[in-house]
């Protein structure tokens, strides 16, 4: 029982890395070469889309942090109860409320993504299909590089 329940905490998480839009390439991607710069030029933003896409990133961050911070602190207590031995029943709502807060996180970048996207022109929509394809292709191919070789 408690095997199935880390899998699924893990499947989460895993879904939460794996399941990252192009909006944090656009809106968040400090220190990963993908920053608000590389995007604007990649699909030649105007300057009044840059401006729009800055207010999208700054109304969001202080909601994202606050999340970011629950997430840290469930992901806390859940480490600290397992150390401790806790039950079943207090694991399983630990491991709920992880999920809820995954969840949560999903939809946000979905939203994030929408608000992105809507900001973009019909061509820039196309240039941005094409650079995620573009990006997984090369995932893909240093994932299968790795699975081979590791």
């Amino acid at each position: 029982m408690m095997k199935n329940w880390k899998t699924v905490v893990g499947s989460l998480a895993l879904a939460g890395v794996v399941a990252v839009p192009a909006v944090s390439m656009a809106c968040d991607g400090k220190g990963r070469g993908h920053g608000p710069e590389k995007i604007a030029k990649e699909l030649d933003l105007t300057e009044a889309q840059k401006d729009q896409l800055k207010e999208l990133r700054e109304s969001n961050r202080e909601g994202k942090m606050a999340k970011r911070e629950e997430m840290y602190k469930a992901y806390g207590e859940l480490r600290e109860a397992i150390r401790s031995g806790a039950d079943q029943q207090t694991l399983a709502s630990l491991g709920a409320k992880i999920g809820e807060l995954e969840v949560a996180k999903m939809q946000s970048r979905n939203q994030m993504r929408t608000q992105f996207e809507s900001v973009l022109t019909e061509e820039q929509l196309a240039k941005l299909e094409t650079l995620k394809a573009e990006k997984k292709d090369r995932h893909m191919k240093k994932w299968k590089a790795y699975r081979d070789h590791g």
